[in-house]
């Protein structure tokens, strides 16, 4: 089984210096992403945001400084000595998980690691910690993902994908973090490494994990689909030497489920969404244009969101249906025909929040 390489993402290759050694030796080996990332490159999405100057010097530190944040964060997780070691059963996962909602997580799930659940190398994405860890090796040096969610404001994704979008996605990110590093320095007091995940810095891709995990399932949009809550969640992990009982993963029919919606397909105004099935590293997934999701972000000023809003799950769904609807497609196409009938296409909400609601405006 191949590792993932997080230098394939499209958020490493568009980072890249043009003409830099980097940049050379990526795309021999990658021709056919360079001429579509060529168009992406250097370019901040958020800045392209479609609202006057008042407004950003208003609004846009609600955002921005958030990496701030997360930075000092790190830096505490990261910084905490290991101390003396505590004896503790796998059975403690159970109070673990607990801990972790405690601590503001969502929903949590527990997975053993291996040496394939880890990126091959770093993508160069931590510069604003201060790393500069391009093409380094990352090496599997846990045991353990306890894996979690964060909820985001689903009346902030109801206006996607305008600028409340972003809010919404920005601060799920600050609390992923949050969470992660009072896991982390906890797992430490217990005297047992460990490393939180955030948004400027990964040591594997955490959809595959959280799917291990069980905390849901891999939808049409590659994002992880919850039951409770759809693909309305972000995802944070602390990777962990305390060995724990771990999960196993779902299956409440939802691949089938996705044929009979593809509202996050038909709903995406880049086109970026496939019907079409693909294998990664054993996992099914779905086809998928990454450098046309970026190009709408570009052109939005936010990262788009309506894959999120479409989802069915994410605006709530029948759970006495959903026990019943795996291998069930004349209920599927009831279950979606419903959504549609309440809430048509998307639930699409144009008004802005009153948080960035300016006097005067209409």
């Amino acid at each position: 089984m191949k590792k993932y390489d997080e230098r394939n993402t499209l958020f490493s290759r568009v980072s890249l210096v043009k003409g830099s050694k980097e940049y050379i030796e990526f795309y021999k080996k990658n021709p056919e992403f360079k001429d579509l990332d060529d168009l992406h490159r250097g370019i901040s999405f958020r800045g392209n945001i479609k609202k006057e100057d008042n407004f950003k010097e208003l609004f846009f530190p609600l955002i921005t400084n958030n990496k701030m944040f997360i930075k000092s964060l790190h830096e505490i997780s990261e910084n905490f000595e290991v101390r003396e070691k505590v004896q503790i059963d796998k059975s403690f996962s159970k109070n673990i998980k607990e801990i972790t909602k405690y601590y503001g997580a969502t929903d949590v799930g527990i997975v053993k690691l291996d040496e394939h659940s880890y990126y091959s190398h770093f993508g160069g994405l931590s510069d604003y910690l201060g790393i500069d860890n391009y093409n380094n090796i990352i090496k599997d040096r846990y045991k353990t993902a306890i894996v979690y969610t964060i909820l985001m404001d689903k009346e902030m994704i109801n206006r996607a994908p305008h600028f409340e979008e972003l809010m919404a996605t920005e601060e799920a990110y600050l609390k992923v973090a949050q969470v992660g590093a009072r896991l982390c320095v906890y797992l430490k007091s217990l005297g047992y490494d460990s490393f939180s995940n955030n948004s400027e810095i990964y040591l594997a891709p955490l959809v595959p994990l959280a799917y291990d995990a069980g905390l849901g399932e891999i939808g049409m949009s590659n994002h992880l689909v919850t039951l409770e809550h759809g693909d309305n969640v972000r995802l944070g992990a602390v990777f962990t030497n305390l060995e724990l009982d771990i999960d196993k993963p779902i299956d409440f029919g939802l691949k089938e489920f996705c044929k009979y919606c593809a509202l996050c397909l038909i709903n995406c105004p880049a086109n970026a969404i496939s019907h079409k099935e693909r294998i990664v590293n054993g996992r099914q997934f779905y086809k998928f244009r990454d450098d046309l999701c970026y190009g709408l972000w570009t052109k939005s000023g936010t990262d788009c969101g309506i894959c999120i809003q479409s989802c069915p799950f994410t605006q709530g769904v029948d759970f006495d249906k959903v026990k019943r609807m795996k291998d069930n497609p004349e209920l599927m196409e009831e279950m979606v025909k419903d959504h549609i009938k309440k809430y048509t296409r998307r639930k699409y909400t144009k008004d802005d929040l009153d948080i960035v609601k300016l006097e005067g405006d209409e």
